[in-house]
């Protein structure tokens, strides 16, 4: 359990708050770690403030975070519980699909990951034992348009808030990076 997940399941064991304590200790089992997340941010949500600046905040603000997402746990737990079934929803139904109907996902998986061990680790082998002997180098793709095909596939197949995760993690990123400079 993160630092402010243990957090949270203290103040919540005190206020007694019953949901949250059994989710951020994940008693739901180990796939419920995108619900403990969820809840978390609702925590963070109804206390103003950042997840990562919880643990900073005045313990009767936290309280009272604690008790209103309490109050929405019904909610939350059947928004979870809705996703998952949509998630095994789709599986069945490319079981039913055959193969073959479903086959471009995987296709697209595995040729996405050829591509990327082909010019991450490959190619540059390849290249460098050529360019040592004096031969021609072996063009290669460029990693934007490599980039730009794997966020398509995500888009598709994953869903949209995989690409947008993916691009709001790396603006924090660089946020971050850019404040400690």
């Amino acid at each position: 359990m993160s630092l402010i997940g243990g957090i949270i399941a203290g103040v919540a064991a005190e206020v007694g708050a019953p949901l949250i304590k059994r989710v951020l200790e994940r008693r739901f089992g180990k796939a419920s770690g995108d619900l403990a997340e969820t809840v978390i941010k609702t925590v963070a949500e109804h206390a103003g403030a950042e997840p990562i600046e919880l643990e900073k905040l005045n313990p009767d603000d936290l309280k009272e975070a604690v008790i209103a997402t309490e109050a929405q746990m019904p909610e939350l737990i059947a928004l979870y519980t809705a996703g998952l079934e949509g998630q095994f929803a789709l599986l069945q139904s490319e079981t039913r699909e055959g193969f073959w109907l479903s086959f471009w996902r995987y296709g697209w998986m595995y040729l996405l990951a050829i591509f990327w061990i082909w010019r991450i680790i490959i190619a540059p082998i390849i290249n460098q034992r050529i360019g040592s002997g004096g031969g021609v180098l072996i063009e290669t793709v460029d990693l934007a348009t490599l980039m730009t095909l794997t966020s398509w596939f995500m888009a598709l197949y994953m869903g949209g808030h995989t690409v947008k995760d993916l691009g709001r993690n790396v603006i924090d990123a660089v946020l971050k990076r850019g404040r400690r400079s």
